[in-house]
């Protein structure tokens, strides 16, 4: 239940709502010089009920796993943080046996009985903990797509560290710890992705301007870093690239979708997540790290 992406992500348009449309309504009939009454109106007919409204599907935050064939339930192997799950309590390691009664023996069963029961939606989960049987309330919420979900995992906490990096390009340490005191805004990117490249001219103008006040972009490519410093090179990428040829800091970053920003602060605690090519949410991740800068 926890979102999963792997392409570019790029700006969704929004459809404008439906004209609306008027009837005139009809003029009294006229005989010669007599005025002919208007028959009496015909009796309106019931009309239909109003739509219930529509309930996004439930949404519980967690990630899932299953259990060997002889044993009940479904395993928690993953908790979002400030998700539904979270606040209700449940912890990774759980064994989820039961929904409001209904026994669940299988990760995508669970998964479509959640969405089916809709956000707002109070359940009760059986659960079984270090062997010990727990009833959990836990109220369902909508799924804030996949960049609500990296907010609600990363903003207002410790960034990652660093895992198993090296410097393709620029003078800089490839640790986060080494970069403490500045405003980093850091980059996951491939050279496929266009959305990437669309946004490549923003981030070398941020790094123009921002440097001498202490700000400093930084991009992660899982490519090796030969073909990380060719392809910058080729590309006209004017700020400091890291290679991460297992993967493992964009998965400590949970950076599955392209591209992907994070704006760290000085102390380094994320303040900002930004997934996709979205000219509003560019500004406002300028905004962010304009801010963070000003705060000294």
């Amino acid at each position: 239940m926890l979102a999963a992406a792997g392409a570019c992500v790029g700006c969704a348009g929004v459809s404008p709502p439906p004209a609306s449309s008027a009837a005139l309504p009809p003029t009294a009939a006229q005989r010669g010089q007599a005025v002919i009454a208007e028959p009496p109106l015909a009796r309106p007919s019931p009309q239909a009920p109003a739509p219930a409204p529509q309930v996004a599907p439930g949404w519980l935050g967690v990630a899932l796993s299953a259990q060997p064939p002889d044993r009940p339930g479904v395993v928690v192997s993953s908790v979002l943080r400030r998700s539904p799950a979270d606040t209700g309590g449940l912890a990774i390691g759980d064994v989820v046996i039961a929904v409001d009664d209904r026994r669940v023996n299988d990760p995508g069963d669970l998964s479509r009985h959640i969405a089916a029961l809709g956000s707002g939606r109070r359940v009760s989960l059986m659960v079984q903990r270090n062997g010990a049987d727990r009833l959990l309330a836990v109220e369902l919420g909508e799924n804030p797509g996949f960049e609500g979900q990296l907010r609600l995992g990363f903003v207002d906490v410790g960034a990652p560290e660093f895992q198993s990096v090296q410097v393709a390009q620029g003078a800089l340490p490839p640790t986060l710890e080494g970069l403490r005191g500045r405003v980093v805004v850091l980059e996951f990117w491939a050279t496929w992705c266009g959305a990437c490249r669309a946004l490549l001219p923003t981030l070398n103008e941020w790094h123009e301007r921002l440097q001498a006040r202490g700000g400093l972009v930084v991009s992660v490519t899982t490519d090796p870093v030969g073909k990380a410093a060719h392809d910058a090179t080729e590309l006209g990428l004017a700020y400091p690239v890291l290679s991460d040829p297992d993967g493992s800091t964009a998965q400590a970053y949970q950076a599955f979708a392209l591209p992907t920003l994070f704006v760290i602060d000085r102390s380094g605690v994320v303040r900002d997540v930004s997934v996709g090519y979205d000219p509003r949410r560019i500004a406002e991740i300028e905004a962010t790290v304009a801010r963070l800068l000003s705060e000294g």
